[in-house]
């Protein structure tokens, strides 16, 4: 998968991982097994000349057994008097891998957290200002892909965060991540086809403009770094492909980065899976329209 997505012209590749399964215990080392599975897409990725940005793809949250048996908790909600997970422990675990990986020039950033929401107002602003500044105090100035609230919503951005960047460049690099994706709820379930979301919205071929423009104007005032860390589309539909150039035309003019969502061996027929076959990509329109942008 490595070979065949460089081969398209890729060179990053968002790497997802679950808290759960590299730090079993709150507060306890991280799993050896784990962190080197970590290092080994490193190494993948390195022998395509690449590099990573490891993604925490836990929402804010995080299972823990309690006697109850097996509990979501949220970073920062109140369980009868007493918080399961804290700001505290998500900068710990943050400290870990830091130690852990720091150094690695594979590694070309931390994504803190994929897609928080519901935690609380201000919830998860405290939580990555703690996990940021448990990364720099181990002296590791490696990039920090920050996402937003709500989903990392690229619309809702300038609802539900600060009207400014909330944590310090002085020690790195901060980038801050959105998600955009082009179905009528924003969810990239992409549940309707495009000839009924048409019908229920004329204006959808140009919906991108107003998905995005929420978080490229905040950008743009604050001139912060900005990074789209999901978008993607039904890769066989002809006519969703038809939004990919203005979108990614209207990112190359802000110099802001993306990721499509996703590829990977285990997706099989995941809708939006750009998952190179044994000669290369897929030839569906949204990979021809995606190699056109990577081309330009």
């Amino acid at each position: 998968t490595y070979d065949l997505l460089a081969d398209q012209g890729f060179r990053t590749f968002r790497i997802p991982f679950r808290w759960e399964r590299i730090q079993p215990v709150l507060g306890a080392p991280l799993n050896p097994d784990a962190i080197q599975q970590l290092r080994f897409q490193a190494n993948l990725a390195a022998r395509v000349d690449g590099k990573i940005i490891l993604d925490l793809h836990n929402y804010g949250r995080y299972v823990r057994t309690l006697d109850s048996g097996p509990v979501e908790c949220h970073i920062g909600h109140d369980r009868n008097g007493w918080v399961p997970l804290t700001k505290d422990d998500f900068a710990d675990l943050w400290a870990r891998i830091s130690y852990a990986l720091c150094g690695l020039p594979e590694i070309a950033g931390y994504g803190l957290m994929n897609e928080p929401h519901d935690l609380g107002p201000g919830v998860w602003v405290e939580a990555s200002k703690a996990a940021a500044e448990a990364i720099r105090s181990c002296g590791d100035d490696t990039p920090l892909y920050v996402s937003g609230d709500r989903w990392a919503s690229s619309m809702h951005w300038n609802q539900v965060n600060p009207s400014c960047p909330w944590i310090s460049e002085r020690k790195g690099p901060v980038i801050y991540e959105a998600h955009c994706y082009f179905d009528h709820d924003g969810s990239g379930e992409y549940e309707l086809s495009y000839e009924e979301e048409l019908e229920r919205d004329p204006t959808l071929p140009s919906r991108f403009t107003a998905r995005l423009e929420p978080f490229l104007t905040w950008l743009s005032e604050n001139q912060a770094k900005g990074f789209v860390g999901e978008f993607g589309l039904p890769v066989q539909s002809e006519q969703w492909s038809r939004l990919l150039p203005g979108f990614l035309d209207a990112l190359d003019r802000a110099e802001v980065s993306a990721a499509w969502w996703a590829a990977g061996e285990g997706w099989g027929d995941y809708p939006l899976s750009m998952q190179p076959r044994s000669h290369g990509f897929d030839a569906s329109p949204a990979s021809i329209e995606l190699q056109r942008g990577l081309d330009g």
